[in-house]
C-alpha cells in the first residue's frame, strides 16, 4: 500500500439521500478528449469517460459533518455517481479553481474520497497507482493534490463517492482566539477544525470538563480579542474559583518597556537583560483582561513554551506563569520516515558535514550562514549582505573577536565574500536573487508568500530524507536567540527524527530544557557549555568554535563519530515518537 495514502472508516449516518441527488454528466472538453487520445485511449461511444456529479452549495447535513473527519480546512464536496461502463483513467484531480478562491498552496492541497455504499464486483478504484476494492460503506482515503487517481465501474450496480478537497495546514488560517468554556463567550466556528479537536483538546481538557476554563492563542502579539471579553459577576464568581488557563501556542512578543521592538515584532536584548524592564505584548493582554474583570491574583494561569517564564517577567506577579508548550506538545512524525529509517537510513556513509536550514532573516542565523558559506555542507540562506551591514543592529561587538576568537572572526570575514558572491545559498527552494535584509526579511520564493515557512510541509513527506541522509550534523537555528528564555520547536525535532546530532543555536539553556523533556544531547562528544553561556555574544561566537571544530575534522573521523552517538540518536527518536502518539499532558499539574 501507498505510505502516502491514509485511510479509515467512519460509521455510516446516511441512508438513501446520495441516491436522489439531481446528478448531471459533464460534457467532455476537446483539451481532456485530446489528452485521453494522447494517453493511448481509444474513445468508445458505449464507454463514458465521464461520471455524473452533484456539487455544493446544497449538500445533505450529514455530509458537511462527515467532511470533518478528514482534518482538513476549508473542505469542498462533491457527490460522484460512477454508472455501469463509466471509465476515469489516471487523472489529477483539477484544484486550479479551489487554490484561485482559498488562497491555497497547491503542496498544502488534499483530496478525500468517502465510500458510501459497499463495494461490489467491477467496482474499481485506484490512487497513485495502487488498487483499491472490497471497500465497506464508510471506508475513507485521503492523498496529497499531486496524486493520481482512476476510477471504474463494469460491474452491475452503481458507484457512489463523496470526493473532499481542502487545505491541510492550519497555521496563517488558525490565528485566532478560542474560548473553551469561557462564560458569556460562545465557542469560535474555527474551534471544531479537526486540528483544535483531535490534537489540542486532548492536552487542554482531556476529560472535557466544563469547570476547565481555557483560552488558546494561536498568533503572535497583543492579544486584542481579549479586550473585547467582558463577564458577568456569575461567570467572574465561576472563574475565580475553578481558575482559567491560557495557552500561547507561539512564543511571546518580548520588549523593553518605554522602547520599540528590534527585531520587527519582537525584540532581542543585550545581556545581561534588565528583568524588571521585560514585557510580554501577549502578557500585556492577559494582565489588562484580569483587571478589567475583577480576576483574582494567581487565578489565570498562562503556558508557553519559554523556559524560566516565570523568573523573566517578574512584572506579572498576578498571573501564574509556566511553561507548557502546546506547540511542541502538538507536533507529529514525519510521514513515511519510519520505513526510511528501517532501511537502514542512519548507515548511509554521508559526504557532507553539515545542513543547516536558514527562512526569515534573523541576525543570529545571518552570522551562522556567513560562517558556513562556501563550506562542505547544505546550507540555505537567501540574503546577500556586506560585513558592515552584518555588524548593524547587533546585540553584542562583532568587532571583539578579531580578539577573543581571532579563527572565527577570520572565517567569518572571508566566508561573507563568499556568500556574497553567490547567495542565494538553495537546499530544496529556489530562488534566483540574492536579497538584502534591511529591505525584505523574507526569502524570495515563488511558491511562498510573506509569513509561509516551507517548515508546515516538511512533516508531510520525507522531502528533505536525501539531505539529511548525506550529513554528518543539523546546526539548528531556532527563531529567537538573545533572549533570557528558551524555547525550542519543530527545527530541533527534525534532525532528532532523522537520527541526526544537532548543534543548537537558540536561548540559554535550551538543551538542559530538551533533556528535561526527556532528549538526550552530545556532551560526551563535543563541548556543549555553550548551553549555559548567558551572553549571547559569547555564546555564539563559542558555539562556531565548535562548528569550526567539526568542519575541520575529516568525514572517515565522523563517521567513527557518528556510530558511536547511535545509541543516543535512537533513543531520541523513540522518545520523540512516544511523546507524539499519545498526549504527554500531565493532569496532576493541572491547577488552574
Amino acid at each position: 500500500m501507498n505510505t502516502e495514502t491514509e485511510r479509515g472508516h467512519y460509521g455510516a449516518t446516511w441512508r438513501n439521500e446520495h441516491k436522489l441527488l439531481p446528478y448531471i454528466r459533464p460534457h467532455m472538453t476537446e483539451k481532456q478528449r485530446q489528452e485521453y487520445i494522447s494517453a493511448g485511449y481509444e474513445l468508445n461511444p458505449t464507454i463514458n469517460f465521464s461520471v455524473e456529479e452533484y456539487i455544493e452549495p446544497t449538500i445533505p447535513n450529514w455530509a458537511t459533518d462527515i467532511s470533518k473527519i478528514f482534518g482538513l480546512w476549508d473542505q469542498i464536496v462533491k457527490f460522484i455517481r460512477v454508472s455501469q461502463y463509466d471509465i476515469i483513467p489516471p487523472y489529477h484531480i483539477d484544484i486550479t479553481t479551489y487554490c484561485s478562491e482559498h488562497q491555497a498552496d497547491p503542496d498544502d492541497v488534499m483530496n478525500g474520497i468517502l465510500f458510501l455504499e459497499d463495494w461490489e464486483p467491477g467496482h474499481m478504484l485506484e490512487i497513485d497507482g495502487v488498487p483499491h476494492t472490497n471497500w465497506k460503506a464508510g471506508n475513507w482515503f485521503k492523498f496529497r493534490s499531486d496524486r493520481q487517481v482512476s476510477y471504474a465501474n463494469v460491474g452491475k450496480r452503481k458507484m457512489y463517492m463523496l470526493q473532499l478537497t481542502g487545505k491541510e495546514s492550519y497555521v496563517g488560517q488558525l490565528e485566532h482566539l478560542f474560548p473553551i468554556n469561557v462564560p458569556n463567550e460562545n465557542d469560535r466556528p474555527e474551534a471544531s477544525h479537526p486540528f483544535v479537536q483531535t490534537s489540542l483538546l486532548p492536552f487542554i481538557n482531556p476529560r472535557n470538563e466544563e469547570q476547565r476554563m481555557s483560552m488558546i492563542y494561536m498568533h503572535n502579539g497583543y492579544i486584542e480579542q481579549l479586550d473585547d471579553i467582558n463577564h458577568d459577576e456569575k461567570g467572574i464568581e465561576k472563574i475565580n474559583k475553578y481558575g482559567m488557563s491560557i495557552w500561547l501556542f507561539e512564543p511571546m512578543c518580548s520588549y523593553y518597556v518605554d522602547e520599540e521592538f528590534t527585531q520587527g515584532f519582537y525584540s532581542e536584548f543585550t545581556y545581561p537583560e534588565d528583568k524588571n524592564r521585560m514585557r510580554s505584548k501577549e502578557l500585556d493582554a492577559i494582565q489588562r483582561y484580569q483587571h478589567r474583570n475583577g480576576i483574582l491574583p494567581m487565578m489565570i494561569a498562562v503556558n508557553s513554551g519559554e523556559y524560566g517564564i516565570k523568573e523573566s517577567y517578574p512584572h506579572y506577579n498576578t498571573l501564574t506563569l509556566r511553561c507548557e508548550d502546546l506547540y511542541v506538545m502538538s507536533q507529529r512524525p514525519i510521514v513515511g520516515l519510519d520505513a526510511l529509517v528501517k532501511e537502514d537510513f542512519h548507515k548511509h556513509k554521508f559526504t557532507k558535514h553539515f545542513i543547516s536550514l536558514n527562512w526569515r532573516f534573523t541576525k543570529h542565523r545571518q552570522i551562522l550562514a556567513n560562517f558556513l558559506a562556501g563550506e562542505n555542507g547544505y546550507l540555505s540562506w537567501y540574503f546577500s549582505d556586506s560585513f558592515e551591514t552584518m555588524k548593524e543592529d547587533l546585540y553584542f561587538n562583532l568587532d571583539d573577536w578579531q580578539t577573543t576568537s581571532p579563527n572565527v572572526f577570520k572565517q567569518l570575514y572571508d566566508n561573507n565574500i563568499v556568500c556574497k558572491e553567490n547567495a542565494p545559498y538553495v537546499v530544496d527552494k529556489p530562488s534566483d536573487a540574492g536579497i538584502d535584509s534591511r529591505e525584505f526579511i523574507w526569502p524570495s520564493v515563488a511558491e511562498y508568500k510573506d509569513g509561509q515557512t516551507p517548515s508546515l510541509y516538511n512533516t508531510k513527506e520525507t522531502m528533505l530524507a536525501q539531505f539529511y541522509r548525506d550529513i554528518f550534523v543539523d546546526v539548528v537555528t531556532e527563531t529567537r536567540f538573545a533572549q533570557s528564555c528558551a524555547n525550542y520547536s519543530e527545527k530541533v525535532l527534525q534532525p532528532i527524527q532523522y537520527m541526526k546530532p544537532f548543534i543548537l543555536l537558540a536561548p540559554p539553556h535550551c538543551l538542559k530544557y530538551l533533556k528535561e523533556s526527556g532528549y538526550q544531547t552530545f556532551d560526551q562528544f563535543w563541548d556543549e557549555s555553550y548551553d549555559t553561556i548567558e551572553d549571547h555574544g559569547e555564546r555564539l561566537k563559542t558555539i562556531l568554535e565548535l562548528i569550526k571544530s567539526i568542519l575541520d575534522k575529516p568525514l572517515s573521523e565522523l563517521h567513527t563519530l557518528y556510530d558511536q552517538m547511535l545509541p543516543i540518536l535512537e533513543h531520541n527518536r523513540k522518545t520523540y515518537l512516544e511523546l507524539t502518539v499519545s498526549p504527554n499532558f500531565d493532569d496532576t499539574e493541572y491547577h488552574a
